[in-house]
This record gives structure tokens, C-alpha cells and sequence, in this order.
């Protein structure tokens, strides 16, 4: 498992406890990391354990998600995940910074930097474009990640170790145990369950175009798909790139939808590459 030494701010917006890893290293260049739908801030554990020591790392913990709270009010719209992220942010005081957003948490990265896009140095779209692929289902779940499918509770870590290492099977172990230990919570059965919350299975999709949203952006942008993703096609990254004005597109092999869990050597080398242009 990977070494963890970041710190866990919170702060509270909208009656909604909002928590991050910050990695140290204050003065440098700021990464903000948001991940995806029924995740949480340790997928980032082996980027941010390479990078650390080179620039001031923060992953955060989206609404309904991982250490962060559940809104009661079943609030988890792209407006309110885009309103978190714009108060941690704002409270963090950070300018000029590169933001990394994968599946939901890309979506909520281009909203954010459509809106605020001198405050970014660059932005990094990790599978996910505005769109879904042409021959999916509408309302599919096409990520095939952590919880889906089979059971959602487990009887032991090592249980639920298993049985995601089966489902990612292309993953090296320490990443697979990273995220059932930081991803769960046991209940009070004793029983292992994932730390989302399940009222975010009910989310209902976003009305918001962000295909028109995305051609404003400016910012120095890099899209990873994975070879094997269900969610990115080889044609809506290409229509991306021709949408966005500043836009390189990467291919990961031998990776699906959670490409920085099934290849981190190559995301990372990836993501390294795009910083040092």
C-alpha cells in the first residue's frame, strides 16, 4: 500500500463537510485533483506519492464521497460538485494551478474552467469527454469500476480486495488495496461497504452542454482515453480535440476507464510529460 503523509483539511460549504489530501510542499506549482463518480482522494495515492515532492498536491473528496459528507438533501448536481470545488479552491487560495479531473470529476474540471480559466495553468481531462459513446445505452453505467458490478458490501477487506482486484484486473495489488482501504467504511454489522453515498446512484444526468462550454476554453489541455475504455471512444476524443482550442489527446494501452488504477506508470509518465511542455 502506498505510503500516505498528506494532511486532511475540511471546511463546510452548503452544510456539507468537504475534505481533501493535501501533500505538503506549499510554494510550488498547485495540482487539484478531483476524481470520479463513487470514488475518492486515494485513487490519486500513487500520482500524488511520485509527484509530491515536486509540486503542492491536492486531491479532494467530492460530496457524498470518501471522507467528505452526504448532503441530506440528496443535492449532487454538476452545479453543486463544480460549487465545492470552487470553495475549496478559493479557501486554499490557489492561482495559476493545474487541474486533473477523471470521469465526474472531469466534467466538474471543465465546468470550472470555462468559468475561471485565468486562473488555470493547465488542465487535465483523464477519460472523459462531453459526450458518451454513439452506440451506448442511454443511462448505461459504463464506467466498470469499484462497485459495479456485484456486491456492494463485503465480508472482509480482503474480500472486497479480491473481488476488485477480479474487476480490475489489469492493476498492480498495491493500487487495489489502496482503494478498498481508504474506500470503505465497515457498518455496524461488521460488514465492509463502499464510502459513497448511495443516493448518488440516483443522480440525475446534467443538463448543462458542455460541448459548447468546452469550445471557450483556452487553457493548455491534455484528454487520456483508455485502450479498452468504455467511455471514450477513439471518435469523441478526436471530436475534442477539434473542439477545444488547445487540446493533445493521449491513448493509454492496456487500460480502461480507470486508467491511472490499471496503467499508474503510464498515466503518471503521461501527465509528467504534459507538465514539463
Amino acid at each position: 500500500m502506498t505510503s500516505v503523509s498528506a494532511k486532511s483539511p475540511t471546511l463546510i460549504r452548503d452544510e456539507v463537510k468537504l475534505h481533501q489530501l493535501d501533500w505538503g510542499n506549499e510554494g510550488q506549482h498547485p495540482i487539484v485533483l478531483v476524481h470520479g463518480s463513487r470514488l475518492h482522494a486515494h485513487v490519486w495515492n500513487d500520482f500524488s506519492s511520485r509527484f509530491k515532492d515536486r509540486f503542492h498536491i491536492v486531491a479532494v473528496d467530492q460530496r457524498g464521497h470518501g471522507d467528505s459528507g452526504w448532503c441530506t438533501r440528496g443535492r449532487y448536481d454538476l452545479e453543486d460538485f463544480y460549487e465545492d470545488l470552487r470553495a475549496v479552491i478559493a479557501a486554499r487560495g490557489l492561482t495559476r494551478f493545474t487541474l486533473i479531473g477523471h470521469s465526474l470529476g472531469g466534467r466538474v474540471s471543465m465546468l470550472y474552467a470555462a468559468r475561471h480559466h485565468a486562473q488555470l495553468e493547465r488542465l487535465v481531462l483523464v477519460d472523459i469527454t462531453p459526450g458518451r459513446p454513439f452506440a451506448a445505452t442511454p443511462g448505461a453505467d459504463l464506467s466498470r469500476i469499484t462497485e459495479t458490478p456485484g456486491p456492494r458490501d463485503f465480508e472482509s477487506e480482503a474480500e472486497a480486495i479480491a473481488y476488485l482486484g477480479k474487476l480490475l484486473s489489469r492493476a498492480p495489488a498495491h493500487v487495489i488495496e489502496d482503494s478498498v482501504r481508504f474506500g470503505m467504511r465497515q457498518t455496524a454489522s461488521g460488514r465492509y461497504t463502499w464510502k459513497y453515498d448511495p443516493a448518488l446512484l440516483q443522480r440525475a444526468p446534467a443538463t448543462i452542454d458542455l460541448w459548447s462550454m468546452v469550445q471557450s476554453i483556452p487553457t493548455p489541455t491534455l484528454l487520456q482515453y483508455g485502450s479498452h475504455s468504455k467511455v471514450v471512444s477513439a471518435e469523441l476524443a478526436e471530436k475534442l480535440g477539434q473542439t477545444m482550442p488547445q487540446c493533445t489527446i493521449e491513448r493509454i494501452e492496456k487500460a480502461g476507464h480507470a486508467l491511472f488504477t490499471d496503467q499508474p506508470d503510464a498515466f503518471a509518465a503521461s501527465v509528467g510529460r504534459f507538465l514539463d511542455r
